[in-house]
């Protein structure tokens, strides 16, 4: 299983990869520090949608543009790419406005508090 990091804290990039790593179903851990830049590296996949991650793990609170955005932009993506991925927003806003945000988009599956060790990594990455 390959799975996507994005969020601007490189911090948060290595810590999250490093618990995400132990798990024994995940082959590749990718991480992007911005929402354009993992938007570009998704669309740089769309020919080859066997290299796309199954999940992504999105931070909202970015500059540029933030996970939202992203959202707004991987909706227009084709459908086979959308389909392969499962988004959770992984935040360190707990904002209930935020969380109804998050669970307004069903592209996204679950809004997630930071930090990602408070998760069963095994339980949300299982299909």
């Amino acid at each position: 299983m390959k799975i996507l990091l994005i969020d601007d804290s490189e911090i948060d990039n290595y810590i999250n990869k490093a618990i995400i790593s132990k798990s024994e179903i995940v082959s590749e851990v990718i991480t992007k520090t911005s929402g354009k830049e993992a938007l570009d590296y998704l669309i740089d996949l769309q020919d080859d949608v066997e290299s796309v991650p199954e999940i992504i793990f999105l931070d909202i609170r970015m500059p540029g543009m933030d996970g939202y955005e992203f959202i707004e932009h991987f909706k227009n993506l084709p459908d086979a790419l959308k389909g392969k991925c499962r988004v959770f927003v992984l935040s360190s806003s707990t904002n209930p406005t935020d969380v109804a945000r998050s669970e307004s988009y069903e592209e996204i599956e679950k809004h997630l508090a930071k930090p990602l060790a408070h998760h069963s990594i095994e339980e949300l990455i299982r299909p």
